[in-house]
């Protein structure tokens, strides 16, 4: 009998050939004579595809692999992730799923009555907020989960993954659009769709996914995605548990807390009590400010900023309170291309390589996004000498800015 990975790697690439009546074959001969194959043994074989390029395209991938997973699924043995505990984050997905489930079968059940829509459209209504607040549960996956794993050499799930989440995004929009437009027949069309898609993804997370990551993440790994997480959220369960084994409690209750204080109230600024701020202040190229102080510079500022060097690593974002897209620690030393969509990284891709060229220095968007009219600007960032020295990303909402007219000169608090 041929290695199970072998057969596996073959049905793959005979499909990326077009040559399906061959790989349909192989698929028989794998459901017929192969028990079992383990999360560990699928994604060596996905990630070494990846790696030699066997695929045309994201999208061929994309598809080539669902095929394949709706098929041997039933061959990945359930892994026992139960010792993980409540606050986790591997245990925290895993809750999420489990409500994530209960909302696929209460959208089938709505589905199962060709009624509900004008009786219980209620229902339909809070299902379509619920749906989409499972944006929250991707959204972790790929700004804290998936750098840890790209740090390990697992790239996968980064791009076909979140291909994946993004047609599920696609479909909830779709769905939410007919919904709140009373469209019933397409209402159906795009929940029926929906609820499958999203039922899926918990299984390949649950075969795949997370068991791949139980085994290549560090304790410390979890703990700093555990520290990153609040910034997004959590989708259909309360804020988890501080989860960290390594944290000491205070010796006394008026030890001071390393913690920041978030949102403090204005303290009222008293001159004599001050010292100069110049004191352990960086010298730049004009003027001298301390570390605290760029810190809350680019806090306060009205508009995100992420700068990626010239390694095309990211290095630094800012943490506004309102940020247009979300960001968290994870993505700190992230390839950029692992930071965008799979569907936009050739743009990301181009406007980079442009600026590595000296052929362009600015590249703007604007576009709609949800309740917001998003400007998006790219800088090339050049030191005296012109050496390109990374990219300088601004994004901020300028829909207010947009709707303005006229001339304000007076000051109006009122």
């Amino acid at each position: 009998m041929r290695d199970k990975k072998d057969l596996l790697s073959e049905i793959m690439t005979l499909l990326a050939k077009n040559e399906n009546e061959k790989a349909d074959k192989l698929l028989q001969v794998f459901l017929d004579h192969i028990p079992e194959i383990t999360s560990e043994e699928v994604t060596e074989v996905a990630q070494k595809l990846e790696d030699q390029n066997v695929f045309a395209d994201a999208d061929q991938h994309v598809r080539i692999e669902r095929k394949v997973f709706e098929i041997i699924s039933q061959k990945i043995p359930q892994k026992d992730l139960s010792s993980f505990t409540d606050g986790h984050p591997l245990r925290t997905f895993l809750t999420e799923n489990d409500e994530i489930k209960k909302l696929c079968s209460r959208a089938r059940n709505l589905l199962s009555d060709e009624n509900s829509f004008n009786n219980l459209y209620s229902d339909w209504a809070l299902i379509v907020k619920q749906f989409t607040d499972i944006n929250l549960h991707y959204l972790r996956k790929e700004n804290q989960l998936f750098p840890y794993l790209e740090s390990k050499g697992f790239n996968h799930p980064s791009t076909i993954m979140w291909s994946l989440h993004d047609e599920i995004r696609r479909l909830t929009k779709e769905f939410s659009k007919a919904a709140k437009e009373k469209d019933r027949a397409n209402s159906y069309k795009f929940l029926k769709e929906l609820a499958q898609e999203v039922d899926e993804m918990t299984t390949k997370e649950e075969r795949v996914l997370l068991p791949t990551s139980a085994r290549l993440l560090s304790k410390k790994d979890w703990i700093e995605i555990r520290n990153g997480e609040e910034e997004i959220g959590y989708c259909l369960i309360d804020t988890p548990p501080m989860w960290n084994p390594d944290w000491i409690h205070p010796a006394g209750d008026n030890e001071e807390s390393d913690q920041p204080v978030m949102n403090a109230e204005p303290v009222p600024f008293i001159a004599s009590d001050k010292k100069s701020s110049q004191v352990g202040a960086l010298n730049l190229e004009v003027g001298s400010i301390t570390p605290e102080q760029i810190n809350l510079i680019f806090k306060y500022l009205p508009f995100d900023v992420t700068y990626v060097d010239e390694h095309d690593e990211v290095r630094y974002y800012n943490k506004g309170e309102d940020r247009v897209f979300p960001r968290s620690p994870g993505i700190i030393g992230r390839k950029v291309k692992y930071c965008h969509p799979p569907k936009s990284v050739h743009i990301v891709e181009k406007i980079v390589n442009a600026f590595k060229k000296g052929e362009k220095n600015e590249a703007n968007f604007w576009i709609n996004f949800q309740d917001k009219f998003v400007y998006i600007q790219y800088f090339a960032v050049r030191d005296d000498s012109g050496n390109y020295k990374g990219v300088l990303e601004i994004t901020y909402d300028a829909k207010t800015v947009r709707n303005l007219e006229g001339e304000q000169r007076l000051l109006d608090w009122e």
